[in-house]
């Protein structure tokens, strides 16, 4: 059984019928691995805030989010990728590298995925039900695995300002000069006269040494404030004046 994505997370349902028991207990500690390449294993960890048991499984994907866990094929191998985790309890993963083939010079981005399986119904919830039907959801948590080779120069707290941003027309090219993934969660306009505008509304991540073009609604706007994402999930703060 495996969901398909929605965003950051993908629901999977199980129809028996019209009467619904959700179930979302796994959670994940931060928002995005960091991998850094002279480390053997990174540890991530979750945890089940349910009542009852969950049936949890991992898998790592190169974001094709449509491909299941026997179709992926990634450097990465998890340990465990299927377990039990008990209510109120938490559950450590392995992430180890086994194939060192990716590039030195910049980092790489998969995703690491988190699905979470609800528990067969209890006989009381059953007989509770008998007179409807019943629909259980399993829910796939998605977030980024950066790898990122040890020996890059600069680091990726500052990788947002070193952007390069220019105006053409309707348009704002933005440039990344560096070896790391920046990720912006939110690009406003800033404009004495109008109100701001959210250009992103989605979010962008930026790959090393590639640019990414973004419409403007008001070709008069002359700077933008934008919000960048750390490697803890928090935000940072920069404003940004076109040229």
């Amino acid at each position: 059984m495996f969901a398909k994505s929605m965003g950051y997370s993908g629901i999977l349902a199980i129809l028996l019928g019209s009467s619904i028991m959700t179930h979302a207990a796994i959670v994940i500690s931060g928002t995005r691995v960091i991998y850094p390449s002279d480390e053997k294993v990174v540890t991530v960890q979750v945890k089940n805030e349910g009542s009852t048991p969950a049936m949890m499984q991992a898998w790592i994907d190169d974001g094709n989010a449509d491909i299941t866990p026997d179709q992926s094929e990634v450097p990465f191998v998890l340990t465990p990728p299927v377990s039990r985790v008990d209510a109120n309890t938490g559950q450590s993963i392995q992430i180890s590298l086994i194939d060192d083939q990716l590039p030195k010079d910049r980092e790489s981005v998969f995703w690491l995925n988190i699905l979470d399986i609800p528990a067969k119904p209890k006989p009381s919830e059953l007989e509770k039900a008998k007179d409807q039907s019943l629909l259980q959801i399993a829910i796939r948590s998605r977030i980024k695995l950066f790898y990122r080779p040890a020996q890059l120069a600069d680091k990726a707290l500052y990788a947002p300002t070193y952007l390069s941003w220019k105006k053409t027309g309707n348009e704002v090219e933005i440039h990344n000069p560096t070896a790391y993934f920046v990720n912006i969660s939110s690009l406003k306009t800033v404009s004495s006269t109008q109100q701001s505008t959210e250009l992103a509304p989605e979010g962008v991540m930026i790959a090393p040494f590639q640019q990414h073009n973004i419409s403007l609604t008001d070709r008069s706007v002359k700077s933008l404030e934008m919000e960048s994402i750390n490697d803890y999930g928090g935000l940072n703060q920069h404003k940004i004046d076109l040229k």
